[in-house]
């Protein structure tokens, strides 16, 4: 009986190859208990057949080298085409991992609020001086996030454009860059507020709509942060009321029964802090902000330069042609984080969003991920494909092989979903070249991906996106190596891509080797 089970088993994992499979996903596809496969499956492992890799996924030994699997196709392979091709090679960015955002930590004015998912201040300084950006020049982040570029930007009295569609990236941007508030009134403001949350001479605020807020926070916890929200609400200065509303979002997570590391999960130890230590983080927040104010009024910072907010869809947003001496940004990955799941608590808490279904025609907006919608790719697979290139059809068509080789694949519209993120990808490259100045640059930061099985050059491919554009590839940095979230031993990149606009725009209806034959 465990011989006829093991080969089932070990076909199972034949099938789905690189992409592995939980107990639970073998025992669905051969219709048995899950228990009987999970002994099975230790069997197994014990003789050396499987082996265990990532988020509880079981794989055939044999598989554990990806350039073992039949039709592998690797990053090796695909490096080595896009230096044949385009005549560059990779090199290190000489930073390495002071890129990331927890760099930002203690960064004035950036550590008022900031997204663990993007890039540090430390880097777009770097980007900056690289380039030779300096007062009076006109700067852009596409995906402004928690604004890093324009707080940097505005640091050395530059001028800066951020656009940004999730309501609570796009609020502390425009928060973190408007610094004319009175510091006096601020901290009369915030000491006021305390004292009627002490005493009680406050009305609380309802309790957001969220169906999980009392699992998120104590009860001492919860009763000290609607006491806060409901004193907010009736300060009358709107500068006063929002850095006090940020003040209130940036300690939510960490008052919570929540961490974000990155994404939004519950800690194992339960929150123990009483209603004064809420209190006491809220004030340390308002005091830091206060002396991040007080040092940008005295040095003179951002007094000669504007920081403007878009909240808005940057596939939607045309600049004013040639007015952007440089473009910053990092877009969403493929498989990245859902940011509205990740950032709803602080969103319905500043009633930014009032539902659910707001939250849901948000994530239907964003650049596609892999927690995009399903009636949104339902509706992107009826209409015409307008961004082609050779890689990228031949992985979408490996991703939908993949897929149903592998049966109950959590999402079968995958391959859809790749080719939707280039394609949402697209405009923003169009709109950033016709802002830019002759000569100017466009800097991604950017990771590539490993989508069921199959590998994914996302660097490689915006790259020749560029070039189709109309942009020459200046350099690709590799910044840090990453982990796949699907195969923990599966070594991925973060690189950093330069593209510099030309004189001539590359025709944008012919793929990139077609115009390349052509030349």
């Amino acid at each position: 009986m465990n011989v006829k089970l093991e080969k089932k088993i070990i076909q199972v994992l034949n099938n789905v190859k690189a992409i592995g499979a939980t107990t639970r996903q073998i025992a669905s596809i051969l219709d048995i208990d899950h228990r009987n496969v999970e002994r099975i499956v230790k069997e197994l492992n014990k003789k050396g057949k499987v082996i265990k890799v990532g988020r509880n996924l079981w794989i055939l030994a044999k598989y554990k080298d990806f350039s073992k699997i039949p039709n592998f196709i690797t990053p090796e392979y695909y490096r080595h085409e896009f230096e044949k091709i385009t005549g560059l090679s990779f090199s290190a960015y000489p930073h390495g991992r002071e890129i990331m955002a927890s760099e930002n930590y203690n960064e004035r004015i950036h550590r008022w609020f900031f997204c663990v998912q993007g890039f540090s201040a430390t880097f777009v300084n770097d980007i900056l001086n690289r380039f030779n950006i300096s007062e009076g020049d006109t700067i852009l982040d596409p995906f402004a996030g928690s604004g890093t570029v324009l707080v940097c930007a505005k640091l050395k009295n530059i001028n800066s454009i951020g656009v940004e569609l999730l309501p609570i990236f796009s609020f502390a941007c425009r928060v973190k860059t408007s610094w004319d508030v009175n510091v006096k009134a601020f901290i009369r403001a915030a000491e006021q507020l305390k004292k009627k949350v002490i005493t009680g001479n406050v009305k609380q605020a309802k309790i957001p709509f969220l169906k999980e807020t009392r699992r998120h926070f104590s009860e001492p916890v919860l009763r000290a942060l609607l006491s806060i929200k409901g004193g907010i609400s009736e300060i009358s200065d709107e500068r006063i009321r929002e850095l006090l509303q940020l003040a209130l979002a940036s300690i939510l997570v960490p008052c919570s029964n929540l961490k974000r590391s990155p994404c939004l999960g519950y800690t194992k130890k339960p929150n123990n802090l009483n209603e004064r230590d809420v209190i006491n983080r809220f004030m340390e927040k308002v005091y830091q902000i206060v002396d991040d104010l007080n040092f940008v009024k005295q040095h003179g910072y951002g007094n000669n330069a504007f920081a403007e907010v878009i909240a808005e869809d940057s596939r939607k947003v045309r600049y004013e042609e040639d007015s952007i001496k440089l473009a910053i940004t990092s877009p969403p990955y493929i498989n990245g984080l859902d940011y509205v799941i990740n950032y709803k608590i602080e969103m319905a808490w500043l009633d930014l969003v009032h539902s659910y279904k707001e939250l849901s025609e948000i994530k239907a907006k964003m650049v596609a991920c892999d927690n995009i919608p399903r009636r949104v790719i339902a509706k992107f697979k009826t209409k015409e494909h307008k961004y082609y290139d050779e890689w990228l059809e031949r992985i979408i068509g490996q991703v939908e092989n993949s897929i149903k080789q592998k049966v109950n694949y959590r999402r079968d519209d995958m391959h859809l979903i790749v080719r939707k993120y280039f394609e949402d990808l697209y405009p923003v490259f169009i709109n950033v070249y016709d802002g830019l100045v002759k000569d100017g640059r466009f800097v991604i930061v950017i990771g590539d991906s490993l989508i069921a099985g199959v590998y994914i050059p996302t660097d490689l491919i915006l790259a020749r996106m560029g070039q189709r554009v109309g942009f020459s590839i200046e350099s690709i940095e590799i910044a840090r190596e990453r982990r796949s979230g699907q195969r923990h031993d599966f070594k991925l990149r973060e690189s950093i891509i330069t593209l510099k606009k030309g004189k001539v725009r590359t025709p944008r209806g012919i793929s990139l080797l077609h115009y390349l034959e052509k030349s």
